[in-house]
């Protein structure tokens, strides 16, 4: 598990984009968000990933767990 920070947020369409700590981008799903953090997660949220290494439009990862950071 890493950290990452949101930097898009659309729950309209259900995705999104982290900034990994190293500055890559990693594409999200809402069906990964914890559901508890669905509609609270804002764009500068720092969050807990999960990443697996599959390309998925621009970014050449995406995390396959999302819960908003605590602490």
């Amino acid at each position: 598990m890493e950290q990452a920070t949101v930097y898009r947020w659309s729950i309209q369409n259900g995705t999104g984009v982290l900034t990994r700590q190293d500055g890559q981008p990693a594409w999200f799903h809402l069906s990964t968000v914890a559901k508890d953090d669905v509609l609270n997660l804002q764009e500068g949220d720092n969050v807990d990933v999960e990443i697996e290494n599959v390309p998925q439009g621009e970014c050449k990862c995406r995390a396959t767990s999302v819960r908003r950071h605590i602490g």
